[in-house]
């Protein structure tokens, strides 16, 4: 088994980073380590689904040995 991913997101309260799990992020309800203000699922749902996403993307990009389209022109011809 792979250790889960770190990500780092601002606490919506305070502003502060939050390096945490993706799961973490996920939770139906958490606190802030910083400020102590209650953190729910849905204020991150937005940003977690385009990680994912991109973690999908790159997860593809290394099973097919190329780049997704539209990604990187390092491989350009």
């Amino acid at each position: 088994m792979y250790p889960e991913e770190t990500i780092t997101l601002d606490c919506p309260s305070c502003k502060v980073a939050i390096s945490q799990p993706l799961s973490w992020f996920r939770e139906t309800y958490s606190t802030c380590p910083h400020c102590g203000g209650g953190l729910a699922a849905s204020q991150f749902a937005a940003q977690l689904d385009a990680i994912e996403a991109a973690f999908d993307d790159a997860v593809e990009e290394m099973v097919r040995g190329e780049p997704s389209p539209g990604g990187c022109c390092c491989n350009k011809k």
